[in-house]
């Protein structure tokens, strides 16, 4: 009996040692590179001709595995940038466009795109004292008209691709932290008031050596002000919560509409004739003109699969660093470990 414990304790101990091994087990990755007529590769660079598809071999299999291709915006180490020096920055513009959809906007709806440096920020927990806020700060002329009235579309459109575009110069801006907001307000409602889109909204930073970092409205913070929350509409009963302060994701009368921001796109629903007049703000947290978002790698493998070849191709000519991200995690044991290298792209 002695001897069946004996042997089921070491059975037990092995187990639990092997199990120990691969949950602590550090991350591996070496990568190779296929040479052909259009790709070489000398030890430290891989030259490639423009428009070639550069294989390269991997092995190790950590889990997780992350591809910066060393181009504008997928930089290894950018990955956590989060503000570019100003003294880096020869331009800056805030990029975006507006288009409407039924009605007739130059008399349905007052609009106005604004800025201030001197805004103070919105509590968000206090509606009452953040309606307060804006609006004051429009009586007291503190926020400053982006596009002049006569610039904004008179007529509405079928789709985007009928969008007026502005471009705004936020060089007096550079260092500060400041406000951009949004004012809808309906004063006509014999037809519908307007549906407003905007897309692609960003500031675009260009750097002294002609590179350039943007920053997407979706980093802006924008919350809504929902000014007529307390009206209990009948075109906007399926909002049941958050009123003051909330959005949606489907097409409620007067209320803003994110889903899309990420990508710089978002719009306030029209309503129709004879409809209650609607009134929304929409501002963002206060921001720094050289803020950038963080660069991206491409996640090409997870845990859940074997990747042995990962294949990429530069259509442009230039000196890139390349960078693998390789992690292995578990609740109990993290390991990353990188592999750098440089790829010569020739036409």
């Amino acid at each position: 009996m002695k001897t069946y414990k004996l042997i089921g304790t070491c059975i037990a101990s092995l187990f639990f040692a092997a199990c120990n091994d691969g949950l602590d087990e550090e991350v591996g990755l070496n990568i190779k590179v296929t040479t052909n007529e259009n790709v070489s590769f000398d030890g430290q660079i891989i030259t490639a001709k423009k428009g070639s598809p550069i294989e390269f071999t991997l092995s190790g299999d950590p889990d997780f595995l992350t591809f910066f291709s060393g181009e504008a915006g997928c930089k290894y180490q950018y990955r956590e940038r989060e503000t570019i020096d100003p003294s880096q920055i020869k331009s800056s513009t805030l990029n975006f466009s507006i288009w409407f959809q039924y009605g007739n906007p130059s008399t349905m709806i007052e609009k106005h795109v604004y800025i201030s440096d001197e805004f103070t920020g919105l509590y968000k927990d206090n509606y009452e004292a953040d309606s307060l806020l804006v609006e004051q700060f429009e009586k007291d002329g503190k926020w400053k008209e982006v596009i002049p009235q006569s610039e904004y579309p008179v007529a509405s459109v079928g789709n985007a691709d009928l969008a007026t575009s502005y471009s705004y110069d936020m060089s007096e801006y550079m260092g500060k932290r400041m406000a951009i907001a949004i004012c809808y307000r309906g004063i006509e409602n014999t037809a519908a008031q307007s549906k407003m889109y905007f897309e692609r909204m960003h500031i675009t930073n260009v750097m002294n050596n002609g590179q350039e970092a943007d920053f997407s409205a979706g980093s802006f913070g924008f919350t809504p002000i929902n000014m007529k929350n307390k009206w209990n509409l009948k075109d906007q009963t399926s909002m049941k919560n958050e009123r003051e302060y909330g959005t949606v994701t489907n097409n409620t009368a007067g209320i803003w509409n994110l889903t899309g921001i990420g990508a710089g796109s978002f719009f306030i629903h029209s309503t129709d004739a004879g409809n209650p007049l609607k009134y929304s703000w929409l501002v963002s947290d206060l921001i720094t003109v050289n803020s950038c978002s963080p660069d991206q790698g491409t996640k090409i493998k997870d845990i859940t699969q074997r990747l042995d070849t990962y294949t990429y191709t530069y259509n442009e000519i230039g000196i890139y660093n390349v960078t693998f991200l390789a992690r292995n995690a578990n609740i109990d044991h993290s390991s990353t470990t990188t592999y750098h290298m440089v790829v010569n792209v020739v036409e």
